[in-house]
């Protein structure tokens, strides 16, 4: 898979160091696989929330934080919509963002 942008994970780990191992182990992750539809993915991360509109919601470093993406897995790309804490989280429509 390929992630669109790493760049916003980057900037998300400089202010929230705590959480940067946990985010560079789950960019590995990602870009490692090739799965074809979300029940692959769901093997491999099975407390991934799965959403509408092929949104997935991913709990990071011990669900501190959330992290919403769009997947097309039919290219094989990952675009990162939202990383936030809970609170914030609780504030978007992760279906729409």
């Amino acid at each position: 898979m390929r992630v669109i942008a790493k760049k916003t994970l980057r900037d998300f780990w400089e202010k929230h160091a705590d959480c940067e191992q946990a985010l560079k182990s789950w960019y590995q992750e990602i870009t490692k696989a090739n799965w074809q539809n979300g029940n692959e993915l769901k093997n491999d991360f099975p407390s991934v929330s799965i959403l509408n509109n092929g949104r997935y919601v991913f709990n990071i470093k011990g669900n501190n934080y959330r992290l919403v993406v769009k997947i097309n897995f039919e290219f094989q790309l990952v675009w990162i919509r939202f990383i936030g804490t809970h609170a914030k989280y609780d504030k978007i429509n992760a279906n729409e963002i």
